[in-house]
């Protein structure tokens, strides 16, 4: 067991929680499990774990970089927006 604090999880009624062997951490879905277990305990896994962590990982960065590029895009489409109407509405 980690001497760290969990943060609070919410694993609805009706799932069963995937619960981590080392910490007994419960998750909602495979995919934070191998997240979790690759960030919190990366030492004590398999070849084949570690390797699902690092598919797992990747999916998430890739996932989050998208969310980056959409994120920066809209910013920018709102500022030259506010920039267009100040033209407009200044003159």
């Amino acid at each position: 067991m980690t001497d760290q604090p969990q943060p609070e999880t919410d694993v609805p009624v009706d799932e069963t929680p995937v619960v981590c062997p080392y910490c007994e951490f419960e998750l909602t879905d495979d995919k934070q499990y191998r997240l979790h277990l690759g960030l919190e305990h990366y030492q004590a896994l398999t070849d084949d774990e570690r390797e699902a962590f690092k598919k797992a990982y990747t999916e998430e960065e890739k996932s989050l970089n998208r969310f980056r590029i959409v994120a920066l895009g809209a910013l920018v489409a709102l500022y030259f927006g506010f920039l267009l109407v100040y033209a407009v509405l200044a003159v």
